[in-house]
């Protein structure tokens, strides 16, 4: 090697590492010559060689090896070098990549990277960048993605509920989260499954991101597997992987409960909550997870660290089946919890479905608490939780379809309230945005900005901490907010597997009556009540953030009060279709508010509003 006044003479290895050092070498050496015996003639082979050693270098790199006096390097010259030239950190390199991804989306468009390469430092021609991004731009999309991946995050024993899914991502930065899940439906061999993606701020992905992949899709030719990767999912750690095009390949296991765990520690005051649970007059609690995801979550956190009996967390060991039942948190298929309840030796009860981001609720002697009633509960009792203490509250929403409980305490309150298409993707827009702290939907699914997900344990915590603030049970905090705040009696019905044309022949004629100009202003009675139609449309919904609109959203009658009937049709396929229908109806009367909802939306649906004679 001519340039000898560059050489490093460092300390001598052992001879374990000299020899990986030796094989990392001659692996870099052979993917670029066919024999460690073909010598470097060209500057630009000498960059092509250490950067298949993981190296980057520079044009004063390259200069400072090939002089003008170098014709040929050989193989040893080339250890020497690597000797001397230290491995790119994969940070540093980001730290560059993302200098020239100028929107933030995790991509280098050929403008981005042109205009960096033919306007900074040691500047590149035209050519010059067009062979570069051929060569990098592998699936032949436009476009270089930087944020590869080469390092996998998995829950130990591959469990995780969504979640903590939704934590992790946000704690370690990642790209973004796959889950595999059955959700709150049937699972086993024979029952429902999905793959659901998640972004980087932990999120579903929106349709612009899933209906990219699914259009690049279609485009796929092949894919590899490695069925010799054995990853022991037991044993928490990082395990590396030599894997073609990835070197290395990580796969790190991690303790999502501990994680999750030390997220919720920072949120809620867990002084309080153990003295609520295990102090000397501590409440009584029942918790189902109904051999779902949140088993492990519940045993750790509401057990062990807060102090409930072991025996206040029921069906906590995950199966793949759920045990051969349902895994949704509601009254009838959480039916076991119901029952226990009912016999009064409990005063707070929860169940959780299959992933964990849903809940239900139940007071003594099973006094069932709407999912509705739940989230605007908790907006009403915020300040009960610290987190919200820290940041104030930015927002309340809800989704269409859900009761306008939650309306009537942004109001008193004076707080913002964004009403939303059905889906958690709008919500987190909101978060991103800073516009939004609390949120729900009537399916059981409760949440706030902490994570971007629904999250069943989290509004377990949260109703806990405002049983430990107002010392009250479940059902007088419940009436005590119906006193205050009224109460949106609310029920919702699902019409399964109907005849599509039928169901699409009455919602055509449900809109002709209500798009009528007469339509609004009309009066309805049902016993000593009268409902006046304040607005009939179909929801659209206009993103406040980006300013995209979801129109069709469903047919809404609302009436002066606030009361509401809604109608969705979903699901017009082969199957048939599911007609759902969304009765709300307010009361503030303080002797009726304490009624039967069923009792109640049934009076108001009388023959007065039967939605075919509308």
């Amino acid at each position: 090697m001519q340039n000898n006044s560059n050489k490093h003479h460092n300390s001598p290895r052992p001879p374990e590492e000299e020899e990986a050092f030796y094989m990392q070498c001659r692996a870099a050496y052979l993917a670029v010559f066919r024999s460690s015996l073909t010598n470097i003639t060209s500057k630009q082979q000498l960059c092509r060689v250490l950067q298949q050693a993981g190296r980057n270098p520079s044009h004063a790199t390259l200069n400072k090896y090939w002089t003008p006096k170098t014709s040929k390097l050989n193989f040893d010259d080339f250890c020497e070098i690597l000797r001397c030239e230290k491995k790119t950190e994969k940070a540093e390199l980001l730290r560059a990549f993302k200098k020239m991804d100028v929107n933030g989306d995790g991509y280098i468009t050929h403008s981005e990277l042109e205009k960096a390469l033919t306007t900074r430092g040691e500047k590149m021609t035209s050519e010059e960048v067009n062979a570069i991004f051929s060569l990098a731009d592998i699936n032949k999309d436009g476009k270089l993605d930087y944020s590869e991946i080469n390092h996998l995050v998995i829950g130990q024993n591959g469990i995780m509920s969504t979640p903590a899914v939704s934590c992790v991502i946000r704690k370690i930065k990642a790209v973004g989260g796959i889950i595999l899940t059955a959700s709150h439906n049937p699972g086993g061999p024979n029952g429902d499954f999905g793959i659901k993606y998640n972004i980087s701020s932990g999120g579903p992905a929106p349709e612009g991101i899933t209906n990219k992949i699914f259009e690049i899709s279609k485009g796929l030719q092949e894919y590899h597997i490695c069925p010799e990767l054995k990853v022991d999912l037991s044993k928490i750690g990082k395990q590396t992987f030599e894997v073609e095009t990835f070197k290395p390949f990580t796969v790190e296991i991690v303790d999502s409960v501990e994680a999750y765990a030390e997220m919720l520690r920072g949120i809620f005051d867990f002084a309080a909550l153990k003295e609520l649970l295990s102090g000397a007059g501590h409440i009584n609690v029942r918790l189902d997870a109904m051999h779902g995801v949140v088993g492990p979550y519940v045993k750790k956190i509401v057990c062990e660290e807060l102090g409930s009996p072991a025996n206040s967390a029921v069906n906590c060991v995950p199966q793949e089946d759920f045990g051969g039942h349902h895994p949704d948190p509601n009254l009838t298929y959480a039916a076991d919890l119901v029952n226990t309840m009912k016999g009064g030796e409990y005063d707070f009860g929860a169940a959780f479905d299959g992933d964990g981001d849903r809940n239900m609720v139940l007071g003594k002697h099973g006094f069932f608490v709407n999912p509705s009633d739940s989230v605007a509960v908790i907006a009403a009792n915020i300040t009960s939780i610290p987190y919200f203490q820290k940041t104030g509250v930015k927002g309340l929403a809800r989704s269409m379809p859900t009761s306008g409980a939650l309306d009537n305490v942004a109001k008193t309150l004076q707080m913002q309230l964004y009403e939303t298409p059905t889906g958690w993707k709008f919500f987190g827009n909101l978060m991103d945005a800073g516009k939004l702290s609390l949120c729900g939907e009537e399916s059981f699914g409760t949440g706030s900005d902490h994570i971007r997900e629904k999250d069943g344990l989290w509004a377990v915590l949260a109703w806990l901490s405002i049983l430990a603030t107002r010392k009250q049970s479940v059902e007088e905090i419940m009436k005590d907010h119906w006193q205050k705040f009224g109460r949106n009696f609310f029920t919702r019905y699902d019409y399964e597997e109907v005849d599509s044309d039928a169901a699409n022949k009455m919602i055509k004629d449900l809109e002709t009556a209500m798009f009528d100009p007469s339509f609004v202003g009309k009066k309805f009675s049902s016993g000593d009540k009268t409902y006046e139609v304040a607005v009939a449309d179909n929801f659209a919904y206009t993103d406040p953030v980006d300013g995209s609109v979801s129109k069709n959203q469903g047919l809404r009658i609302i009436f002066s009060d606030g009361s509401r009937i809604i109608f969705r049709l979903s699901g017009t396929g082969s199957a048939g279709a599911t007609i759902r229908l969304y009765i709300d109806s307010y009361e503030k009367d303080p002797q009726k508010i304490y009624q039967d909802p069923q009792v109640r939306t049934i009076m108001s649906n009388s023959s007065h509003l039967d939605p075919v004679s509308l």
